[in-house]
């Protein structure tokens, strides 16, 4: 009769694709050793399955919470999460079928040792620029500011704004009842799998809390966050009769996520403006990992375009 430990080891390998050794049997501390190796397989089996099934069902979580367009969803970040999920499945069967180990052991010593490198750099720089975009500066709601720019975030293929867009939206009109001398921009166009410009949304929604008509200037031609800027001075420029430099010397506040504000900062003293105040609203949870996995990619992608271009630069 085979003792205890051997029957759980043979079902674990069994369960793992594995063949169970009878030699294995001969002795205690071989018992053992078959048992852990086997016990080790099938939890990292285990653990891509987990991984899959986790990513996926993300995946679909958002999809359901901030439903897009096909295309839109297909171009949009959070496929990351559907391709993590195949990934892993693949690495599941790949375990299962006994051909993950033999694959790893056929990869060349110096190319592993590369591999392990550019994973640790990655991982390093990760976190510096995470530790950046989680440090912005928060307006402490003492300061006296001219103008808000209220940052778009996209919106759904019903034409209706994002959780996350709710938020800042919300948190722009707290902000501007405190402070009543501000006129504000609601800036955002029309992205390619849009139904309409999102400032024709952002902009009525701002005044639902309030905020008079006049008060509330609509830019709807940007595409990304730098856009957002340049056509924000603009705009102020043309309605308040003032040169460009007088707008961007200007005391100003930025509303955007809690995720995005430092990129945002950084964007806008690029550009010139001298007096930034950051207004942070809160991502909702089941978006966090996501929106931050995202900045993340931004932030590396504008220290990039900044070594290399210069740009974004000041307004002339």
């Amino acid at each position: 009769m085979k003792p205890r430990s051997c029957i759980l080891a043979i079902e674990l390998c069994e369960i793992a694709g594995m063949q169970w050794s009878e030699g294995g049997r001969a002795e205690s501390h071989s018992t053992v050793k078959v048992c852990s190796i086997c016990l080790l397989k099938f939890m990292i089996f285990i653990i891509f399955v987990l991984i899959s099934a986790l990513s996926f069902f993300y995946f679909v979580a958002m999809q359901i919470a901030s439903p897009g367009t096909f295309l839109g969803t297909f171009f949009s970040f959070s496929v990351v999460w559907l391709l993590c999920a195949v990934f892993f499945a693949v690495l599941a069967v790949l375990q299962k079928k006994k051909l993950l180990r033999t694959i790893f052991f056929k990869i060349k010593r110096s190319v592993k040792i590369f591999l392990g490198v550019f994973v640790f750099l990655c991982a390093v720089i990760c976190g510096v620029n995470l530790f950046f975009i989680c440090n912005p500066r928060l307006s402490d709601g003492k300061e006296k500011v001219q103008y808000v720019i209220l940052l778009g975030g996209g919106i759904t293929k019903d034409a209706e704004l994002t959780l996350s867009v709710q938020n800042r939206v919300r948190v722009a009109g707290e902000y501007l009842k405190k402070q009543p001398q501000a006129i504000s921009v609601v800036t955002g166009g029309k992205g390619r799998f849009s139904p309409c410009p999102e400032s024709d949304v952002l902009k009525p929604a701002l005044e639902s809390y309030g905020i008079e008509e006049k008060r509330v200037l609509a830019e709807n031609m940007a595409k990304d966050t730098i856009e957002n800027f340049l056509f924000s001075v603009k705009i102020l420029s043309e309605h308040e009769n003032k040169t460009v430099q007088e707008i961007l010397n200007a005391p100003v506040a930025v509303v955007t996520s809690d995720f995005h504000l430092a990129r945002a900062e950084r964007l806008a003293k690029r550009i010139g403006f001298t007096d930034v105040y950051g207004v942070a609203s809160k991502t909702p949870a089941l978006f966090v990992l996501n929106s931050y996995s995202r900045e993340i990619c931004s932030y590396i992608k504008l220290n990039l375009r900044i070594l290399f271009t210069g740009k974004p630069s000041l307004l002339k």
